[in-house]
């Protein structure tokens, strides 16, 4: 018969084996990221975000120690590239750049297949730039508070242009007419180009647009600047006041910049990827040349960027209705 050895028999020979367990090696996963990493730019290439993330992204690739991929996925007003990443899978090696437009779309576009921010992971706000706000040289207003005061005593006469229905000149010339009470009528073209050209040439009384696009025609006189559309003052054109200082207190236009996960993104791999921002945004050479963008440089923690956006996402449904949309 098979002895049956005492339980302390069995206490022992666990205990040994789990000592032993112990010493050996602890193999975790590899630390992320162990590959390439993507960034999705929702726009065509050439255009401001493209710029934008360009600036740094070698910089961006040595802090992580990867090589850092960007890939234009333009098209729907953003909206391909955006749900592309939002469908991604969340292990932080595909990445969205997005802009303003990511707060505007749940107004402007019908049936979105992804929620914003709910179907991401907010990283950080990077980069933000004031409008200019420029008039032709004939109008009679030079500055806001005149423009203000004639708008209202000629409803109606006044009109603006916008590179598009929805595009961040619109919104911003919409929130102006908001904050004002004035009646100006908006007429939408099809780019930034056509609709700063006819400012320049006398049709379109008014325009919103980046200091960049702008900059030659206001050098050469064929348009006026009248004022930035941020909390604080272009810097390259730091006599020219805001609008808020010229009359209309609180007011704030202003195109923004960031970078988002989708939604599960681990939290350590988020926190390093906003690492990584600081250090690549913090180079001087970058912020150089960024600054021909009159841009705002600063880095914002996960829970700022997620608490802008959705701040962003309220102030524009409030703002947006289709009385403000073109006829399609």
């Amino acid at each position: 018969m098979k002895k049956i050895q005492p339980l302390h028999s069995f206490a022992r020979r666990a205990l040994c084996v789990g000592l032993a367990a112990a010493a050996l090696p602890v193999f975790a996963a590899d630390p992320w990221p162990t590959r390439p990493v993507r960034i999705v730019v929702p726009f065509a290439t050439g255009g401001g975000g493209d710029f934008i993330v360009r600036a740094w992204s070698e910089l961006f690739a040595a802090a992580l120690g990867q090589p850092v991929v960007i890939e234009n996925r333009g098209g729907g007003n953003t909206v391909t590239g955006t749900e592309y990443v939002a469908r991604s899978a969340p292990d932080g090696y595909t990445l969205l750049f997005a802009s303003t437009a990511l707060s505007t779309n749940p107004s402007l576009v019908p049936n979105l297949r992804f929620r914003t921010p709910e179907d991401f992971a907010p990283i950080a706000q990077v980069i933000s730039y004031p409008f200019a706000m420029v008039t032709r040289t004939t109008l009679e207003a030079t500055n806001v508070q005149e423009l203000v005061a004639y708008a209202k005593k000629n409803p109606g006469k006044l009109n603006v242009s916008t590179s598009g229905d929805g595009s961040g000149a619109h919104l911003a010339a919409e929130l102006f007419k908001e904050a004002t009470g004035t009646d100006i009528q908006t007429i939408p073209y099809r780019g930034a180009g056509p609709a700063i050209s006819d400012v320049a040439a006398g049709h379109i009384d008014i325009t919103f647009t980046g200091m960049s696009q702008v900059q030659p025609l206001v050098d050469a006189k064929r348009v006026r600047l009248m004022a930035s559309t941020g909390q604080s003052r272009l810097k390259s054109a730091p006599d020219v006041k805001t609008v808020a200082e010229q009359g209309v207190p609180g007011f704030n236009a202003v195109v923004w910049w960031g970078m988002l996960a989708p939604a599960g993104t681990p939290k350590d791999v988020v926190d390093k990827i906003n690492q990584a921002l600081r250090t690549s945004l913090a180079d001087p050479e970058v912020r150089k040349r960024l600054a021909v963008i009159d841009g705002d440089v600063r880095v914002s923690s996960p829970q700022e960027f997620e608490s802008h956006i959705r701040d962003e996402v309220a102030r524009w449904k409030r703002l947006i209705k289709p009385s403000t949309m073109a006829p399609r």
